[in-house]
């Protein structure tokens, strides 16, 4: 019997249709959007109504630890941020674009132009200088001279047909405004309201890039960047200036969303990004890196080193000593930076089959540091049967020396007052009393702080791990643990009536800390005008008379804000205030001086704890501070380790590499850092 045309046309269909679901899925075409905000400082995203940025960094991420050059100024960041190499290679140190060098190092629009003629460019600039100073090779640049053209050429590119491959785009707003203003702050209105600004102008990007025709057949990779970020103006040294913000967004960018990688972005990330997402060759020499599909970073674990860069190789060595430059995964504390082993004649021979880089101090005229902090709070250490075992590679010149720190911190805090010649130390649950003419704890301390403290009981947790507190010249003491404080009757020897209190509403401007208005880490009373609070790398100038933090805080600890001090540049504890206009501050181990005064740290600090120094606190950080040390340098590069045992109670490790220096010659330097922990 014949078989029916409509069975073998059922046939015919099945055919194809299971041909088409073997074939390979069409590939999408790789676009880019890169959107660049002129003095957008990475700490202010966050602070003000941002839905449209909020949208992008829920479709990816955003970074905003990587630092620009230490010059912050527009033209260094822009060139960072188009090269890809930083300011010693690109070779623009200001405005004026004199030395600059896009013969050697040249913009990501050319780069794609040389290798690829048919993709489409284009850029639309506000700042006119970056259209006439910049060699580009691109088929579309448009000097536009105003935010609002900007927007109008953007709209205008992304709604053609076949729009360009790569765009561009330059807005100033946020920079101007913040001139306009002085101040580059989250209390800066006009500031702010340049930031949402272009956060409508972003919304209006994205929905016409949205709305394409062509939409569901490409792949768009869309970046967001800023040059510089600022304070008072900008231009300075200092992490307020130097914060940029780098976020990537699209459908094949990970979901990994704020602040999920300690290598944060960096403006040299952008333009290996743009080629590597377009499908081509990202140059050798470059000092980013592809970052658009990173992994999403693992948690700590046993018997992995729990270091970022701990070697330097994530890193390009700098060929400009006076450079400070970024150092990803390390904070800065005074300079710090990394080099080439070949770079200077009195560096060691590089090891054979080691990397190429290692860290070194820059700054000889005074002490560097670079640290990182390491979360242990996903590590079973309970049972107090954890190990680690700390390495470090260190050598330096003649004069010159590189030490090691190793300090874990827990929750117990540290928590000190002075008041009538008595210092009063708080840690644990434990309390010291310290007699200041004597200099010394008085005996029979520590106690416990339940039984000499009555009203502390009423914290949640109970009288124990005080995070800070400070006496206010009125014979009243302000205690604070997690999200609370406690008043209290220094002469009545209790708490007053209706306490602990929530920080967050009582004490207005706390609340712009990272993190809110808790954990607060130490405090300097100065006077009821000027008192200090501090939290990480943050802190705020409080009024008690006024009753609420001055404008344009928080701050960044460093030697710009704290001099003498730029070495400690986060996780300050324990401030004690003597009457002779003394503060200490502690960390495990050590503690500085800081003459309230002069302003600035005493000369010789920081210093280690101990029976002369502190006695009766000798014991406060016992089993938590270990250090590698060599005894001088000799030009040799040797590897330091030691074991030990890891606290129970430790939620931390922080590593602190020192750089200390006797004379201008030389220098000291480490490599091939390493923490593990053992079970």
């Amino acid at each position: 019997m014949p078989r029916s045309r409509l069975h073998c046309s059922s046939i015919a269909a099945s055919i194809l249709l299971a041909l088409a679901c073997a074939a390979p899925a069409m590939a999408k075409t790789p676009k880019v959007l890169f959107i660049g905000t002129d003095g957008f400082r990475g700490d202010v995203y966050g602070t003000t109504p941002t839905p449209n940025l909020d949208a992008l960094v829920a479709d990816g991420y955003l970074g905003r630890e990587g630092l620009t050059a230490d010059t912050a100024i527009s033209g260094t960041g822009w060139s960072s941020l188009f090269t890809g190499v930083e300011r010693d290679k690109h070779g623009v140190y200001d405005n004026s674009f004199k030395g600059k060098n896009y013969a050697a190092w040249p913009d990501v629009l050319s780069r794609v132009e040389a290798v690829a003629p048919g993709k489409r460019t284009a850029a639309a600039l506000s700042w006119s200088p970056l259209a006439t100073e910049i060699p580009w090779k691109a088929d579309t640049v448009y000097n536009a001279g105003s935010d609002a053209n900007v927007l109008s050429k953007g709209l205008e590119l992304l709604g053609e047909a076949a729009g360009p491959d790569v765009l561009l785009l330059d807005f100033n707003q946020p920079d101007e405004a913040g001139h306009a203003g002085a101040y580059f702050n989250r209390d800066a209105s006009g500031y702010t309201a340049a930031i949402r600004g272009i956060d409508g102008y972003i919304g209006q990007l994205t929905a016409k890039l949205r709305a394409r025709a062509n939409y569901a057949n490409e792949d768009w990779l869309i970046i967001v960047g800023t040059d510089h970020g600022g304070s008072i103006h900008h231009g300075h040294n200092t992490p307020e200036d130097r914060k940029a913000l780098i976020a990537f967004s699209g459908e094949s960018v990970p979901k990994l969303g704020l602040e999920p990688l300690r290598l944060a972005p960096r403006q040299v990330d952008v333009a290996p990004s743009i080629l590597a997402h377009l499908g081509l060759a990202v140059p050798a020499g470059l000092d980013g890196r592809p970052m658009h599909k990173p992994a999403r970073e693992a948690a700590p674990a046993f018997g992995v080193n729990l270091l970022a860069n701990a070697d330097a190789e994530y890193s390009q060595g700098r060929i400009d000593r006076a450079y400070d430059s970024d150092v990803p995964g390390w904070r800065k504390g005074n300079g710090g930076q990394v080099v080439n082993y070949a770079q200077y004649a009195w560096l060691p021979a590089r090891p054979s089959g080691g990397g190429a880089n290692l860290l070194i101090g820059r700054d000889t005229s005074r002490s560097n540091t670079l640290s990182q902090r390491v979360d242990l709070r996903g590590l079973n250490l309970s049972d107090g049967a954890a190990t680690f075992k700390f390495n470090a590679d260190l050598g330096a010149s003649s004069g010159h020396r590189a030490r090691v720190f190793l300090r874990f911190y827990d929750l117990r805090g540290l928590a000190s007052f002075s008041a009538a010649g008595i210092g009063h130390v708080f840690r644990g649950s434990d309390y010291y009393r310290y007699d200041i003419a004597a200099d010394r704890v008085a005996s029979g301390y520590p106690q416990s702080i339940a039984a000499n403290w009555p009203g502390l009981e009423k914290f949640a947790g109970g009288a124990r791990d005080i995070d800070a507190a400070f006496e206010a010249g009125n014979g009243k003491v302000y205690f604070f643990k997690d999200a609370q404080y406690l008043r209290y009757d220094l002469a009545a020897r209790r708490a007053d009536p209706g306490y602990p209190a929530a920080i967050a509403g009582s004490w207005p401007g706390l609340e712009k800390f990272a993190g809110g208005a808790r954990d607060i880490e130490a405090t300097f009373f100065f006077s009821r005008s000027k008192l200090y609070f501090f939290k990480g790398d943050q802190y705020i100038r409080y009024n008690l008379d006024s009753d609420r933090a001055d404008s344009y805080y928080p701050g960044y600890l460093s030697d710009a804000t704290w001099p003498g001090s730029g070495y400690w540049p986060a996780n300050w504890s324990g401030a004690l205030n003597f009457a002779n206009s003394k503060s200490y501050v502690f960390k495990p181990g050590e503690y500085l001086r800081y003459d309230r005064v002069l302003d600035r740290a005493d000369a010789g600090y920081p210093a280690a704890i101990s029976a002369s120094s502190w006695p009766g606190l000798q014991a406060l950080y016992t089993g938590s501070a270990f250090e590698l040390a060599p005894a001088g340098g000799n030009g040799a590069l040797q590897t330091y380790a030691l074991q030990g045992r890891v606290p129970a109670d430790a939620q931390w490790a922080e590593v602190e590499i020192r750089f200390e220096h006797g004379n201008a010659t030389g220098d000291a330097f480490a490599d091939k850092l390493g923490l593990t922990i053992e079970r």
